[in-house]
């Protein structure tokens, strides 16, 4: 069996990007094709505001991407609720808690990462404090 096209579920890389999938291309002669086929779209401000959620009684974020982080405080700057120093995040990933730093002042007692895996973040959760009133972040 001779492969000839491959179909990549995820956007065209850009030229300054290096692609894994570039070096079967000058290997193997094959042919790439990038179609992402999930696309996610963050709420609208109306449809955040007609669900009644008030940011601040809740004491902590959970987060699972970047694209969460984004819309998350997209839909804060929107609706120009002030986010409290106190607020704690939980991230799913490391990676994911260094991305906050666009966002928020990093610190180590507020921002609290897992190993990658939904089940290291949940167990993280009540680990570290089980009194607060958690706002998961989470997409369609």
């Amino acid at each position: 069996m001779v492969v000839k096209k491959i179909l990549i579920s995820q956007p065209a890389p850009t030229a300054d990007q290096k692609s894994p999938f570039a070096t079967l291309v000058d290997r193997y002669g094959v042919e790439v094709d990038y179609r992402p086929f999930i696309s996610v779209e963050g709420a609208t401000l109306k449809e955040f505001i007609s669900q009644r959620v008030n940011i601040t009684d809740h004491t902590a974020v959970v987060f699972t991407s970047r694209l969460l982080i984004d819309n998350f405080f997209r839909l804060v700057a929107e609706t120009r609720v002030p986010i409290p120093d106190s607020m704690q995040y939980f991230c799913i990933a490391e990676a994911i808690a260094l991305y906050l730093q666009q966002y928020i002042v990093y610190l180590k007692r507020t921002v609290f990462f897992a190993t990658g895996s939904v089940i290291s973040l949940m167990a993280l959760i009540p680990q570290r404090h089980s009194g607060h009133l958690y706002f998961p972040v989470v997409s369609p």
